[in-house]
């Protein structure tokens, strides 16, 4: 079994990160969606314009370091820490009389009302900063190597 599995490991775990840095980003566009729409239909509240701007902030950072994340960029893995940490934030530190401002709500009830959702986007963030600070996806980025593990064939020095 162990002779049909592959020798670089590290390479998962940047891109599910990545994979997860851009489904969080999903869930916080349809926020900044709700947000944009709530802005044209209704009165403009203050709460509206944060709404967008902290949402559209996070959809920015967690795309462009998902994208630069599988581009082996160290910039893309800061950016998707930034995003997921930000994020976690806002979802434990948003109650109360500040939570419309991150989250938008329609008729008083928020967008995702399931605690099972709820806490599958928590879950989905804390993963996804978590894969991005791992030590093999810092080793994925630098290109580090096994070992045991030869060079690919455009990484080769001529004589091999």
């Amino acid at each position: 079994m162990g002779e049909f599995m592959s020798t670089d490991q590290s390479s998962g775990t940047a891109i599910g990160a990545a994979v997860l840095a851009f489904l969080c980003g999903m869930r916080y566009l349809s926020e900044a969606g709700a947000f944009v729409m709530q802005l044209a239909v209704f009165e403009p509240e203050p709460r509206y314009f944060v709404g967008v701007a902290w949402n559209g902030l996070l959809v920015a950072t967690l795309f462009l370091g998902g994208v630069l994340l599988l581009m082996r960029k160290f910039l893309g893995r800061t950016l998707v820490v930034v995003g997921a940490a930000l994020a976690l934030a806002a979802s434990v530190l948003a109650n109360g009389d500040i939570r419309p401002y991150f989250f938008a709500e329609v008729d008083g009830e928020p967008l995702i009302t399931s605690d099972f959702a709820t806490f599958l986007l928590f879950g989905m963030a804390v993963a996804a900063l978590v894969l991005s600070v791992v030590r093999s996806t810092s080793d994925w980025l630098e290109g580090r190597r096994g070992p045991e593990e030869e060079p690919s064939k455009q990484d080769r020095l001529p004589g091999w």
